[in-house]
C-alpha cells in the first residue's frame, strides 16, 4: 500500500477524479485540519451548490449520538457532502444507509467486500472501518442535507477506540488505494444514489441493504428507551430495524435507542 506521506489529499487530482467519473458541478473545500468537517458544512455550505469538504485531520470530530470519531493526520477519510433538497428533511432520516451502500459500492470496485452495520456504521471482516453521519438544516428557506463519512485507510495504531475496529491498511497490506479517487467516487455515488432515494425512497435499497446486513440474526441489546435484548432481523422499508424480543417483533427507529451486539 501507497506510504502515507506519497498519499495527501491534492485538489487537481481529486478534481480529475470528480469529473471522470460524473458530471456534477462540486464546490471543493480542503484543510489541514478542522475542528469537523460537518461543523465546516453547517456554518458555511452553500445550498445551491453541491459541496465537498476535506481535512486530513480534526480535531472534533464525530459520529453519532456525539460520539468522538478519532481523526489522527493523513491516515484515513474524512469527508462531508451537502446538498439541497424539496423534501422534507425528516424523509431523509434513512439517508445513512444509503450513504453506507454508495461506500460499499466503490470498496466493492476494489474487491472489497463490507456489510453495515444498522444504522451508520461500515464493517470489514467484522470489525468497524467506518461510519455515517447525517445531519439536516434550514438554510435561506432551502432544506440542506450534510453527509458526514469517515472511512480507515491507513490508520494502523489506536488505543482510544474502544470497539474492535479496523482499516484498508491492516486487512490488504498490499492493496493500492489513492485517498483522492475513493473520495472522489464515494461523492459522486452518494449523488447518485441520492437522485434514486428521492424518486422512490429507501424501498428501492431495501433488498440491497438487507443482503449487506451485519446484524442479521445477531443478538443485540437495545439501550435508552427499552433495555431489552433482542435477535435483529431485516431492515423495513422506511429504514426502521425489525428486531425478535420474545414473541415479538419491534420496529426500532434509528433515533430511538443504540445498539450494542451480544
Amino acid at each position: 500500500m501507497e506510504d502515507v506521506k506519497q498519499n495527501t489529499l491534492k485538489e487537481e487530482k481529486i478534481r480529475h477524479f470528480l469529473k471522470k467519473n460524473s458530471d456534477f458541478e462540486w464546490q471543493l473545500s480542503i484543510y489541514e485540519e478542522l475542528e469537523s468537517t460537518n461543523d465546516y458544512l453547517i456554518e458555511f455550505a452553500n445550498p445551491n451548490e453541491y459541496c465537498l469538504c476535506l481535512s486530513e485531520s480534526q480535531t472534533k470530530g464525530r459520529g453519532r449520538n456525539l460520539k468522538k470519531w478519532q481523526s489522527p493526520k493523513y491516515e484515513n477519510i474524512y469527508m462531508s457532502i451537502s446538498f439541497s433538497t424539496n423534501h422534507e428533511l425528516k424523509n431523509f432520516s434513512s439517508f445513512s444507509l444509503v450513504s453506507a451502500l454508495a461506500v460499499h459500492n466503490v470498496l466493492l470496485k476494489q474487491n472489497i467486500f463490507t456489510e453495515i452495520k444498522w444504522p451508520n456504521d461500515i464493517y470489514l471482516n467484522k470489525k468497524k472501518i467506518g461510519g455515517i453521519l447525517i445531519e439536516t438544516l434550514t438554510r435561506d428557506a432551502e432544506n440542506l442535507i450534510i453527509v458526514g463519512i469517515g472511512l480507515n485507510v491507513f490508520m494502523e495504531n489506536n488505543t482510544e477506540i474502544e470497539r474492535d475496529w479496523t482499516s484498508l491498511k491492516l486487512e490488504f497490506e498490499n492493496i493500492e488505494i489513492d485517498r483522492n479517487e475513493i473520495i472522489s467516487e464515494i461523492a459522486n455515488e452518494v449523488l447518485l444514489l441520492k437522485s434514486n432515494f428521492e424518486k422512490k425512497g429507501f424501498d428501492d435499497f431495501v433488498k440491497d441493504f438487507n443482503k449487506l446486513n451485519f446484524l442479521r440474526d445477531k443478538k443485540v441489546f437495545l439501550s435508552n428507551l427499552i433495555n431489552k435484548e433482542g435477535t435483529a432481523l431485516d431492515i423495513n422499508s422506511d429504514g426502521s430495524l425489525n428486531v425478535r424480543i420474545g414473541n415479538q417483533i419491534k420496529k426500532i427507529s434509528s433515533g430511538e435507542v443504540s445498539i450494542n451486539i451480544n
